[in-house]
C-alpha cells in the first residue's frame, strides 16, 4: 500500500474526510470502501455525492465586484 495512502488512513479524522483525500487522490470508489468502511459501498458513494453536491453549491456563490 502506498506510503500516501497509509498516512491517510491513520489520521484522527472522520470517515468522510478520509474518503475524501483518498478521492482525490484517484483511488476508485470500491477500494475506498474497502480500506475505509470496511465493504460499505454505499457510504461511500454518499459522501462523494455530499461533496459533489456542495462543490456545486460554492460554484453558485459569486464575489463581489469592484465598482
Amino acid at each position: 500500500m502506498n506510503e500516501q495512502i497509509r498516512s491517510i488512513l491513520a489520521q484522527e479524522t472522520t470517515k468522510t474526510n478520509k474518503i475524501r483525500q483518498l478521492f482525490l487522490l484517484g483511488v476508485p470508489r470500491a477500494e475506498i470502501a474497502r480500506m475505509v468502511t470496511n465493504g460499505n459501498y454505499g457510504f461511500v458513494v454518499n459522501a462523494l455525492r455530499r461533496m459533489r453536491e456542495r462543490a456545486v453549491s460554492y460554484t453558485h456563490l459569486t464575489l463581489p465586484t469592484k465598482a
